[in-house]
């Protein structure tokens, strides 16, 4: 019998080669990949993973020995990836930030999912799909529809058509938002809190606040900081009402019921303690000490443990959407149509409309 240890080691090898390759593209130095002194790269690597990962499914015969590797790498890989993302979040940020600027946030979320869900149930749109474009809408892009799609069990095409929708949406507004801006005479400010609230991203958030200004980008990272803690309560809501929605199938079906563990995955239980744990100051920071050595000189340096399992959260991201786009077979993902790219359109106008609305009430 074959290792199973073993056999996953291809399939792995491979999603990770295509995201070393991915987080390259995604720092050439040159636009569109890096704009600005800063050195800002707006194309998240996820959207190139998820890219060259369709691309090589769908130009090379991929062998079958390869398939488990690329399973593991999208379902053990991604959820432990997301348990590792809540050392991005402080629950106490949301104290420290405006009431103005929570409120506005808290009603674009709940206005950008409900209204593309609604949307895409008027036109024919698959439910999951629907949802994955409103978590992406709603909350930071694509990294958000990697998250929700295995909490809902979304399948590679919903999740792949997803994150290239919303990237696509994500760059336009880069473009966009600063032209209408200056049109309308917005005050730094007032442009930060609508770039942090209606951009999907937050490379495209920091891009767009930065060509506005260095006002307009510092409150832009902070407002979008308030829609980033908002995705660990989204998600456990979405997990809440996937496992109702499962156990009434299960009993309309008098199929024997699944544990409790697969209505309710665990990682969410993780990714909140995790949160709780950065919040609360348990993971520390520390200080390196290096004597000289043929490859270094002899110096120290300081590490944040947050920082570190952050970063390490978004590489195994990477690598685990490269193996959903080396799940997707192109012609299921045209037969998802354009009625989901113009509802996920739709939404994104609404939103940036409704926010600049809110902006000027308050």
């Amino acid at each position: 019998m074959t290792d199973t240890k073993t056999s996953v080691l291809p399939g792995v090898a491979l999603t990770t080669v295509i995201a070393i390759g991915a987080v390259y593209v995604n720092q050439l130095p040159f636009p569109p990949f890096t704009v600005g002194e800063a050195g800002r790269h707006p194309i998240d690597s996820i959207l190139f993973a998820v890219l060259f990962g369709v691309a090589l499914r769908n130009t090379v015969e991929l062998p079958a020995w390869l398939g488990a590797g690329i399973v593991y790498s999208v379902h053990k890989v991604l959820p432990f990836a997301i348990v590792l993302m809540g050392a991005k979040l402080d629950f106490f940020d949301v104290v420290r930030i405006s009431g103005q600027s929570l409120l506005i946030s808290v009603t674009c979320v709940v206005l950008a999912l409900v209204l593309t869900v609604w949307l895409c149930k008027r036109n024919g749109v698959s439910r999951n799909l629907g949802l994955l474009i409103g978590v992406g809408t709603a909350i930071c892009g694509g990294t958000a529809i990697a998250v929700a799609a295995p909490v809902i069990e979304a399948d590679e095409n919903d999740t792949a058509f997803a994150i290239t929708t919303i990237t696509v949406f994500g760059l336009i507004s880069i473009v966009v938002f600063p032209l209408m801006g200056h049109a309308i005479g917005m005050s730094q400010e007032d442009f930060g809190v609508w770039a942090g609230t209606a951009i999907h991203a937050t490379p495209q958030v920091v891009a767009a606040g930065v060509a506005y200004g260095p006002i307009a980008a510092e409150v832009a990272v902070i407002v979008k900081l308030v829609r980033v803690l908002l995705l660990a309560p989204l998600v456990v809501g979405l997990g809440i009402m996937h496992a109702r929605e499962k156990r009434a199938r299960q009993e309309a079906h008098v199929t024997q019921a699944t544990d409790l563990t697969t209505l309710f995955p665990p990682f969410i239980f993780g990714f909140i303690l995790v949160a709780l744990a950065n919040t609360l100051n348990l993971l520390p920071d520390f200080t390196v000490h290096v004597k000289e050595s043929f490859l270094w000189p002899e110096g120290s340096h300081a590490l944040a443990m947050s920082k570190m399992v952050t970063s390490a959260s978004g590489c195994l991201i990477t690598m685990a959407m490269a193996g959903v786009g080396l799940g997707v077979n192109i012609r299921g993902l045209l037969k998802v149509g354009l009625t989901a790219a113009y509802v996920g359109l739709f939404s994104a106008v609404v939103l940036a409309g409704f926010s600049l609305l809110w902006i000027a009430v308050l």
